[in-house]
């Protein structure tokens, strides 16, 4: 079979010095699922962007379906039938799910937008794709999984034959992943082609046909799915084998450090996004919150994060109460707090690399309210080095990094400074999402070594795997409650997880 995708040569430099790809080249067949796997920073996104038309490569070529094929912009790509679901949603917070979906290609009736075809259509392609939204929902209103469901039913509309998901199952929880990959295989059962871009090798060696490893820009293995072992692939993606780290868990824990009372939370239609929230985080242990997206993780994680205010309740820090206290008195007495969502609330995606890294610690690093910018940008060095952060450079905008790059500048800013010593809790949602294999084993380590040096840190994660891995103790959210708290250290099953976070309780159940 003649290949479908051709890339001879591909280059990029970035800012005349970083540079992205080297010479890559490859082909992609037509009807398979072809991965693209690496470290973050090893060019996948990159050669992603160039097939999909948002970037134009130094050098190199490409053909399609046997033509030749040099895209200037995406509406290029999408005239050939390429469509592509970037890491960083494209989507408009003010508008319907069914309005995002036709955005450009409406249906009219009469002259105008026929919302209500519009709805139907919408809705009759997420049931035919096992991807179930309400088309009449605010994009405000979803988790980010079902945003995630949004930008993927928008290329699906498109009619695409070759439809590019980066990072796609990021944001997804195990029982979304296993409803995307039904639609993958429904794609390729109509002949249509995937590239698939992740970083879990489980997933990738559970939908992929064909895999291609990248590091530092440079492809430097091709493998058959069926030839294919989690070993050799990591191997190939870091340039040695990992040693194997046995999971640590925490010893006998001490008092409470972090509490919450009868935490709840109403939206402005009076509905509960948090019902009634009581839990206590004690030193030396990590409580892990699982559940599937959108069942109040975003509500809780902002509450004790100080960017809202509960409806009732309450909450206390080392017997401080903060309530109402303000994001920056939270951090002077000592809680770290990382969001889920890394471009709404972890970073400014207009500012500077520089300027978002150093706003922890850039008072400590002033005289006379004057920055010593020279210190700072050493001091911003150091901690990318030690989490290692990739960049073209400093004053590059935050947006030019991966999405896997963006959350290690997040963890080291919030917990790679002088301030994270004196660190008493930490409120971290999702740690690994969009991390390659090195740096999930980084951040998991880090955090245990946190965990044993007295701190009480509350994990809000969808990954099942870092919940079972990491945990102590393990709580579960369901509807806004809490639901079930469970033993941790490997005496809980993934099954019995599950179940709790599909089902919410026995009580629930059983009525």
């Amino acid at each position: 079979m003649a290949p479908y995708l051709v890339c001879e040569g591909l280059s990029k430099t970035y800012g005349g010095t970083l540079r992205a790809l080297h010479g890559v080249s490859l082909s992609v067949e037509r009807g398979k699922v072809h991965a693209f796997i690496g470290e973050n920073g090893a060019g996948k996104s990159t050669l992603a962007k160039i097939i999909g038309g948002m970037v134009a490569p130094d050098a190199g070529s490409m053909s399609f379906d046997g033509k030749p094929y040099a895209p200037g912009k995406p509406r290029d790509a999408h005239a050939h039938g390429i469509g592509m679901v970037h890491q960083h949603f494209t989507l408009f917070p003010a508008l319907t799910v069914a309005e995002n979906i036709v955005l450009g290609d409406e249906p009219t009736r009469l002259g105008q937008v026929d919302i209500a075809r519009a709805v139907e259509e919408v809705r009759a392609l997420s049931e035919e794709y096992g991807m179930p939204l309400d088309p009449r929902r605010r994009l405000h209103d979803l988790s980010v999984g079902e945003q995630q469901r949004v930008e993927i039913l928008k290329e699906l509309r498109r009619d695409v034959e070759l439809l590019i998901l980066d990072e796609p199952t990021a944001v997804l929880t195990p029982q979304e992943v296993e409803r995307l990959f039904k639609g993958i295989r429904r794609l390729i059962r109509e002949n249509r082609t995937v590239i698939f871009i992740a970083h879990k090798l489980e997933e990738v060696l559970a939908i992929a046909d064909e895999i291609t490893v990248m590091r530092k820009g440079r492809v430097v293995g091709h493998r058959d799915r069926a030839e294919a072992t989690k070993e050799e692939l990591v191997q190939l993606m870091v340039g040695e084998s990992l040693p194997v780290h046995e999971r640590r868990y925490g010893a006998e824990p001490g008092g409470e450090k972090l509490v919450t009372r009868e935490l709840t939370i109403r939206d402005e239609r009076g509905r509960p996004e948090l019902d009634g929230i009581t839990l206590s985080v004690n030193a030396g242990e990590i409580l892990g919150l699982a559940g599937v997206e959108g069942n109040g993780q975003q509500a809780l994680e902002q509450v004790l994060g100080g960017l809202i205010t509960p409806t009732t309740g309450s909450v206390v820090l080392n017997g401080a109460a903060i309530t109402r206290a303000s994001p920056a008195r939270r951090r002077r007495l000592g809680l770290a707090y990382v969001p889920a969502d890394r471009l709404e609330w972890g970073c400014a995606p207009q500012a500077s690399v520089f300027e978002n890294a150093m706003t922890q610690c850039y008072r400590r690093e002033s005289t006379a309210g004057i920055l010593r910018r020279r210190r700072l940008r050493q001091v911003v060095r150091s901690m990318f080095k030690r989490f290692d952060v990739r960049a073209p450079d400093l004053d590059s905008p935050i947006s030019s990094l991966s999405g896997g790059n963006i959350q290690k500048l997040i963890l080291a800013r919030e917990l790679g400074s002088e301030r994270s010593e004196r660190l008493e809790a930490i409120v971290i949602s999702n740690p690994s999402r969009g991390i390659d294999i090195r740096g999930v084993q980084f951040v998991h380590d880090l955090l245990a070594g946190y965990r044993d040096a007295g701190c009480a840190i509350l994990l809000i994660s969808t990954d099942l795997d870092e919940i079972l891995a990491l945990s102590d103790r393990i709580g579960v959210l369901y509807t806004g409650r809490l639901v079930a708290m469970l033993p941790g250290q490997g005496r809980t099953s993934k099954t019995e997880l599950g179940r709790y976070m599909l089902q919410g309780d026995d009580k629930e159940r059983a009525a």
